[in-house]
């Protein structure tokens, strides 16, 4: 399924955090499906519809990157979310060392190209923790960045997105991304840039997601 691993500019993802599958595909609807590039069933979306989210998701939008946001820590869920065909799934970076092997092997397995990302929670990882993780199978992780930073982007979070491109692995941003913060992150070389509120909230959804990937192309051409 993964054809886009090597694209010279972030994709957009768009993170579905609705309450249910009717709003997300409201959201979706008029235009923002065909402006996004990756499709995020977000586990605020997963919690209120459960798998059936990324069934209807996958059904209507079957040639879409997918990601089912579960932030997986233990091996079975995992494998219960490969059944249902995302591309990636999110396996959180404090899991035991058996969770994101398990779930890496299980979808190396399927033979269909899946992948696990895992997302950094509550602490930035070594270079040791990468090169495991790599070992694994995973060269995909999710830069989130730290709740207790606030305010816009700084050159503190583009510092440890350089160190972690650094390292191989493919790394998508996310935390409150909006327009204003593509600036600070320009040039990174980053796989794809998460968007949630910001897009999802907007008077016009789509009019924001192309606005945003107007100015990603604009930044990284």
């Amino acid at each position: 399924m993964v054809d886009a691993m090597n694209k010279p500019k972030p994709l957009l993802q768009i993170a579905l955090d609705n309450l249910s599958i009717e709003d997300a595909l409201r959201v979706l609807g008029g235009g923002l499906d065909e402006s996004v590039d990756i499709i995020e069933v977000g586990t605020l979306l997963l919690l209120g519809e459960g798998l059936r989210a990324v069934d209807i998701l996958r059904t209507i939008y079957p040639q879409k990157l997918l990601v089912a946001d579960f932030k997986c820590i233990a091996p079975h869920f995992g494998t219960e979310i490969l059944k249902h065909d995302p591309d990636f799934v999110t396996v959180l970076s404090g899991a035991e060392a058996q969770v994101p092997k398990l779930i890496s092997e299980e979808a190396l397995n399927r033979g269909k190209g899946q992948q696990v990302q895992i997302e950094l929670y509550n602490q930035f990882p070594s270079p040791q923790d990468v090169h495991a993780w790599q070992q694994m199978g995973i060269s995909h992780i999710i830069y989130s960045r730290p709740r207790s930073r606030k305010g816009n982007w700084n050159t503190e979070d583009t510092k440890e997105i350089h160190e972690l491109c650094e390292l191989g692995v493919s790394v998508t941003v996310t935390g409150g991304v909006t327009f204003e913060d593509l600036d600070i992150l320009k040039g990174l070389p980053v796989f794809a840039i998460i968007c949630g509120r910001s897009v999802r909230n907007a008077p016009d959804p789509a009019a924001e997601a192309r606005r945003v990937k107007a100015k990603i192309d604009s930044l990284w051409n």
